[in-house]
């Protein structure tokens, strides 16, 4: 009886231990093509990268204007930013529309981001 509860005990330690050795660590989700999303979130319907202004601004030189912190909180959250930045409180006066939520995911977020500093020079 004790020989049968060894070997349970030693089988359920291997199987415990057959998982991928990298099994435990999180993978890196790989940063989203910005200029896909700056497709497919409506960001080309108010906004150019010198293209001269829409509905929005233009976002050529954006990071001249901006600092990325700024850029980034915008983009998380456009109109909570509204209510209590009095930047983009002027920047929806200015064009009198209010940039919607965009519902960006962390990694939708970076590739954005990416995008943006890399085209907006």
């Amino acid at each position: 009886m004790k020989f049968l509860l060894a070997c349970s005990f030693l089988l359920l330690l291997a199987a415990c231990g057959s998982g991928q050795a990298g099994s435990l660590v999180e993978e890196a989700t790989p940063v989203l093509d910005g200029a896909t999303l700056f497709k497919a979130k409506g960001c080309v319907a108010c906004h150019t990268l010198g293209g001269g202004v829409k509905v929005g601004p233009d976002l050529k030189g954006l990071f001249s204007r901006r600092e990325e912190a700024w850029v980034r909180r915008y983009l998380a959250d456009p109109v909570t930013m509204t209510a209590e930045d009095p930047i983009a409180r002027q920047l929806k006066a200015q064009f009198r529309i209010q940039m919607p939520r965009l519902a960006l995911s962390p990694q939708e977020l970076e590739g954005l981001m990416t995008y943006l500093r890399e085209s907006s020079r």
